[in-house]
């Protein structure tokens, strides 16, 4: 069975449905209450390569400080609470109580999984991403560096150029 996320308006997928935890639906998610942001979903993309996805529909310009800071923050938490959250339910500190986690990253041997931080904007130019990755590489150093993760943004044309969106 495969899967389709249609979120800020790109369609994602289609995807194998073991291959997607949609950590935003998760009853697991749900069910810790209203302070906690999370990414749309997790993917197992290839082998051994997991990708943390976050849409968006736009960003603000870095040269608007407070949104553009405001912005930055917001995907900053999605990505440090949907982390915590993914490995709290791996290592059974939270429960996943509908099995809304597939088996394979339960399971995976994550010594050999590269696993990355993916924002994607829809309708973004590509001279636009450089100030977005930079300021949002600052603020998630201290994760990347000890988790060992990668990050990336790209727009909605690189997305499709990697096989993310249904064509």
């Amino acid at each position: 069975m495969s899967i389709v996320i249609h979120e800020s308006d790109l369609l994602f997928g289609e995807y194998k449905k073991e291959h997607v935890f949609h950590i935003e639906q998760s009853t697991t998610y749900k069910s810790l209450g209203t302070n906690i942001r999370v990414i749309e979903f997790v993917l197992r993309h290839k082998n051994n390569v997991i990708l943390m996805i976050e849409a968006k529909s736009s960003s603000p310009k870095p040269g608007n400080l407070d949104d553009f800071e405001d912005f930055i923050e917001e995907i900053r938490e999605k990505f440090v609470h949907s982390v915590d959250l993914f490995f709290s339910v791996i290592v059974g500190r939270l429960n996943d109580q509908e099995n809304d986690m597939p088996d394979y990253f339960k399971s995976a041997d994550y010594t050999n999984v590269k696993i990355k931080m993916l924002l994607v904007i829809n309708g973004h130019k590509i001279d636009w991403l450089p100030p977005v990755s930079s300021a949002l590489y600052q603020k998630l150093k201290r994760q990347i560096r000890n988790w060992q993760l990668e990050l990336a943004v790209i727009n909605h044309e690189q997305a499709k150029e990697y096989g993310l969106l249904k064509t």
